[in-house]
C-alpha cells in the first residue's frame, strides 16, 4: 500500500509505500511514482529493524511504477521505504 499527502515545505504531493527487498535490480513501487518525479529517500529495513540504511544513492525510477538499483544492495528478505515527490 502506498499514499499520497502534502508535506509543508514540499512543492507538490509526497508518496510513500515500503515494499519487500529483493535481489539489485527493478523493484515494483505500487501506486503513482513516475519517471518524472524525484526520489526522497529509500530506506533499507531488516525484518528485525537493525538494519536501517539510506540507499537512495543507488536508486533511479525507470519507468512508471519501478525504481532501479542496478548492481547496488541485495535486500532480499528486507524491506524498502520509498519515499518521493510527485513533479506536476
Amino acid at each position: 500500500m502506498s499514499f499520497i499527502a502534502t508535506a509543508d515545505g514540499f512543492r507538490g504531493p509526497v508518496g510513500a509505500t515500503v515494499i519487500p527487498g529483493g535481489s539489485a535490480g527493478d523493484h515494483t513501487v505500487p501506486g503513482s511514482i513516475n519517471t518524472d518525479d524525484e526520489l526522497v529517500a529509500v530506506k533499507h529495513v531488516s525484518d528485525d529493524l537493525v538494519t536501517n540504511a539510506e540507499l537512495l544513492a543507488e536508486f533511479s525510477i525507470t519507468s512508471a511504477n519501478t525504481i532501479n538499483n542496478t548492481a547496488g544492495t541485495d535486500t532480499t528478505g528486507n524491506f524498502l521505504v520509498v519515499v518521493w515527490r510527485e513533479i506536476q
